[in-house]
């Protein structure tokens, strides 16, 4: 499903690089469940944002689903991201603004699927995450295990081949982390591929296979 090979990402003040990952060489299955572990600035979250295409790296080649992402233009990178990825924050992202259900039918409305459909869809993800008694509150109103609920269902509402998470328990209790990874690994079972970034041993236990990164390296 990926595959990344010498994947460098620095940034240039003046003549001076500072590099924040360093020839990442990384192949992902589809279906796999993978955790990115390291301290903090070993460069995970900007690993993460690369696999999402929402950053592009400095140097490195990027296939996602046999398609050249490195050489795609803006335009595509954002209907790959639109279409196959779906993102988990730890700061959960909703739209303040919107109830819970206007949250989970915005990205329908961006791949504009009809009206019908996209009731239907939502009405599935209130009653499948348990927050159907929610969907008419903002995000203010909500605790922070209903807002990652929330946001999970929002990431996967299209369905993506891929989620990706950055710390998604980070701001959580134990008992509404427990409930968010047990969501991932019910999510994993079924098919959908799970790249997590997290400091917490319990969570990688729910993937099966763990990268580590120190000072933009992968280490043994």
């Amino acid at each position: 499903m990926i595959s990344l090979k010498n994947i460098t990402k620095y940034y240039s003040t003046g003549f001076v690089k500072t590099f924040v990952l360093r020839n990442i060489n990384l192949d992902v299955e589809e279906g796999e469940f993978l955790t990115i572990m390291g301290p903090s600035g070993a460069g995970k979250s900007t690993l993460l944002y690369i696999l999402g295409m929402l950053d592009i790296p400095s140097s490195g080649e990027y296939y996602f689903l046999e398609q050249k992402v490195h050489r795609l233009n803006e335009k595509r990178l954002s209907e790959l991201h639109k279409n196959f990825i779906g993102f988990v924050f730890q700061s959960y992202h909703l739209i303040d603004d919107l109830t819970v259900y206007e949250n989970l039918e915005t990205p329908l409305l961006y791949k504009k699927i009809k009206g019908s459909e996209r009731k239907g869809r939502v009405c599935d993800m209130l009653d499948r995450f348990h927050i159907v008694a929610k969907k008419n509150l903002f995000p203010n109103q909500l605790s922070g295990g209903q807002q990652q609920k929330a946001a999970v269902a929002r990431a996967v509402i299209t369905e993506p081949k891929l989620i990706l998470a950055d710390e998604p328990t980070g701001n959580l209790n134990t008992k509404e982390g427990k409930e968010i990874m047990e969501l991932f690994k019910e999510l994993n079972n079924s098919g959908t591929t799970i790249l997590q970034v997290t400091h917490s041993e319990k969570n990688a236990s729910y993937g099966q296979r763990i990268i580590n990164l120190l000072d933009g390296w992968i280490v043994d």
